[in-house]
């Protein structure tokens, strides 16, 4: 199971996800997040996988609807703290539309 924590400093929405995402935790925590993300209305929304212990394709159709969302709300979308493979199945199915994937925070 996933959990969510959020953290707004001035416009901006950090979004720390840890555990497991799969398709149940997946399907429960985009309407947390949508909800944050349409109650703050933040210039930049940054995910956060590093403390991500397992994650499946839900994972990435996750971040994929995040970024039509955060599109439709006028905020741009930061992934970071992907592995290295996820990085890859992101890549390999054309997803550099996503403004910036880091692999560290301090890049934001």
């Amino acid at each position: 199971m996933a959990n969510v924590e959020f953290e707004m400093k001035n416009s901006q929405l950090k979004i720390y996800i840890s555990g497991e995402i799969d398709h149940h935790s997946a399907f429960s925590i985009k309407d947390v997040i949508d909800a944050q993300i349409l109650s703050r209305s933040p210039q930049i929304a940054v995910m956060n996988f590093e403390k991500v212990t397992f994650m499946d394709s839900s994972g990435i159709g996750l971040i994929l609807a995040r970024y039509k969302f955060c599109q439709q709300c006028g905020t741009s979308l930061y992934v970071q703290g992907l592995s290295s493979q996820t990085q890859r199945v992101l890549s390999l199915a054309g997803i550099k539309t996503i403004r910036e994937i880091t692999s560290q925070e301090s890049k934001i």
